[in-house]
């Protein structure tokens, strides 16, 4: 066995051996390193524009009932959105996440599932699922799931200077008028100058054709997929996207 497949190994299953020979309970945190593992795994292959996004874990029944809540789910699920992200991967369909139980395991020990959301049947109650954003008409569906932060905007240069905001799936107009989700005060700002929408479990800036261009890492862009880090220019103004 190489030392890269050592290592890989190492880390699948380092958790699962110390929490089964020492009968530990399983930790959230655990769940998340896991789905954490899977989606660099997959980044790192062909795939990277095609990630899987239906995830299943197979517990435990006491971890299971321990576990399977909402607010797990939740914060499992936006791991993944964020990590999508970091990774600079892609990724179509909704974001699915399921707990299931299994006698056959020992408590502190999971066993983790994955592939394509249309490919998995009987979406349960403990299920949390990512719903595809609307259109530029701006109407909105009534069953969105609630708001998940998944990166912000912070302006490190300019008048509005500190100013911040956090964005998850919903579309983001940025410019002077006062309807935009984050206003600029900047008089080289066009009133809509630029929205961020999210595609693909990404978010995607695009220029309103604006009268002064927008800027991402000192390139004019029309549009552009944004990554951890990037710095935007509008007007006068520099705005820093940043995972959280």
């Amino acid at each position: 066995m190489g030392l890269g497949t050592w290592e890989s190994y190492l880390a699948n299953h380092i958790e699962g051996f110390f929490n089964k020979k020492f009968s530990s309970s399983l930790e959230a945190v655990e769940l998340m390193n896991g789905l954490e593992r899977e989606v660099k795994r997959q980044s790192s292959g062909k795939r990277r524009q095609d990630i899987d996004t239906a995830f299943i874990f197979s517990l435990n029944p006491e971890d299971y009932h321990r576990l399977c809540a909402r607010r797990v789910i939740e914060d499992l699920r936006t791991m993944v959105a964020r990590q999508i992200i970091l990774q600079d991967c892609a990724a179509d369909g909704v974001i699915t996440v399921r707990m299931e139980q299994s006698g056959k395991l020992s408590r502190g020990v999971y066993k983790l599932r994955c592939g394509r959301s249309d490919e998995v049947e009987d979406i349960s109650a403990n299920t949390l699922v990512l719903q595809k954003r609307p259109s530029l008409d701006g109407r909105v569906p009534l069953n969105l799931p609630a708001f998940h932060a998944m990166a912000s905007l912070t302006v490190v240069e300019g008048p509005d200077l500190d100013a911040y905001l956090e964005i998850g799936e919903k579309q983001v107009y940025i410019g002077r008028r006062d309807k935009n989700e984050f206003i600029l005060t900047d008089t080289n700002a066009s009133r809509l100058h630029a929205w961020i929408s999210y595609e693909h479990h990404r978010h995607e800036l695009y220029d309103a054709q604006s009268t002064n261009g927008t800027f991402v890492n000192g390139r004019r862009i029309d549009s552009c997929r944004l990554q951890h880090g990037d710095k935007i220019r509008i007007g006068m103004t520099v705005l820093r996207y940043e995972v959280i």
